[in-house]
This record gives C-alpha cells, structure tokens and sequence, in this order.
C-alpha cells in the first residue's frame, strides 16, 4: 500500500557573500529558534516553520488564503560561528507566493531570498584582492561607531565596487576582488603637460569611500536597509586609490 506525505515549506534563503557573491556552503546559524530552518544539499537554509503559519505547512490543498501573501513580516538574525561574517538583520515578509505560474517573481515560493553576508575584519583574504580597512569613530571622543555602511566607488563612473560594515569596534573591512593588476590609461589619467606622455596602461584605480550612518543604528544592522537609504545617510566621502592585493588604511571621523 501507497502512502502519500505532502509537506509545505514557506521559504527558503541563500547565503552570499557580499563582496564576491559565491555562495556560502557553511553552517550559519539563524535565530530565534522559533523560526525553524534546514540547510539543504545545495546550502540553501529551507523555511520550514514560523509561529502564527502553521497552517501553511499542515495544509497543502487548496492554498490557505489567510494570511494574505507576503503580508507577515518576520525578522531573523544571522551569524556565523567562526566570526567570518558580521552578524545582520533580516526581514523576512511571507508567506511566499506558491503559484507555480508566478515562479519568476521575486516574492515566489520557488525563488531563494537573497542574503548578502558582510565581511567582517578577521576575514580570510587572499593576496590578490584589494581592501579598505577603516576605524569609524566619534569626533572629539573617538568612540567607536557600530553600524555605518561603508561603499567603495569607482570615480570613473561612480560604479559601487563593494561595500562594509562597521562592527561593535568600529572596525570595518571591505573587500574589493576583480581589481586588475593593470588597465588602459583613460585620457583624464595623463599629465595636463604635454612635454610628458601619458602613460598607456595604469595600475592604481581612482575610488572613493562613502559612510553612512543612520540616526539611530542598532546592533546588528539590516544592511539592506542600510544600502537602500545609502544617498540620504552620507555622512562623509573620502578619495582613494585602489591596486591589487594593497590594502588602503583609513580612520574616519564622524560627528
């Protein structure tokens, strides 16, 4: 004799790391408890209890309709045991949409939540990459400042290469890969003097670091809200320079 087991999960989430965007086949751990999740074998964390939803995962047919989709919002933290990775905020709005016909948009039951994890500044680097480590402190008192989203631009083009976070310390690190070891000179990189050639190829990138800061952050931050409200929470820009496998120091004040 057949038996037929239906199971209904509310959602799942993939771990990335910010700054490359690989995804993260490690244990990270979510809270509360409440909120249960497994990671699968494709290291995606699979949702498959949340208080006040459970009729979503007792009844598979027909759809329960109340409550409405992605009507719920339900916030989790995530850390990672070997401190890696700053621990963040998320929120989590379900229950998904479990319409197979609507498995290309972004609130499906089918599609992972994307979760951005943020170095944090023991991370293992390699030699190859270019990084920015930056003390955020208070003006006048030097405390440190937990929260602020730190942003590497390309002046070129103000193209956002990556992004940080400042921790508990003040301490941030943020990690730009793909910078390469040479480029082609743009026109605006050679000598105003025309007695000097400009150089064919350079290795430096002109950047700059933006920080924001939201008036009151809490620890740990929602970094996608963080980078959401980015433009209305600078608080100060400072120009860089950008080479492979150099690491730029900085300590910057804010009032």
């Amino acid at each position: 004799m057949s038996e037929s087991i239906d199971r209904r999960y509310l959602g799942a989430l993939k771990c990335v790391d910010r700054a490359t965007g690989f995804l993260l086949r490690r244990e990270i751990k979510i809270e509360p408890k409440q909120v249960r999740c497994f990671r699968n074998h494709s290291s995606i964390y699979v949702i498959e209890k949340v208080p006040g939803l459970e009729q979503y995962t007792h009844y598979f047919k027909p759809v329960p309709g109340d409550p409405a989709t992605v009507s719920v919002a339900v916030n989790v933290q995530l850390s990672d045991p070997f401190n890696q990775y700053l621990p963040r905020r998320l929120q989590i709005d379900l229950p998904r949409d479990a319409n197979p016909a609507h498995r290309k948009n972004n609130d499906s039951l089918f599609n992972p939540i994307l979760v951005r994890l943020y170095a944090s500044p023991n991370a293992n680097l390699l030699a190859n990459w270019s990084t920015v480590r930056v003390s955020v402190l208070r003006t006048g008192n030097n405390i440190p400042i937990p929260g602020a989203l730190l942003r590497v631009v390309r002046s070129a083009d103000d193209f956002v290469l990556s992004s940080g976070l400042s921790d508990q310390r003040g301490e941030a690190l943020v990690i730009v890969p793909g910078i390469p070891i040479t480029q082609f000179a743009d026109e605006a990189d050679g000598d105003d003097d025309d007695d000097e050639p400009a150089p064919v190829v350079v290795s430096d990138i002109p950047a700059r670091i933006e920080v924001s800061l939201p008036a009151n952050p809490v620890w740990p931050v929602d970094p996608d809200e963080l980078e959401h409200n980015h433009s209305s929470n600078l608080k100060k820009s400072e120009n860089l320079t950008l080479r492979t496998g150099r690491m730029e120091k900085r300590t910057i004040q804010l009032t």
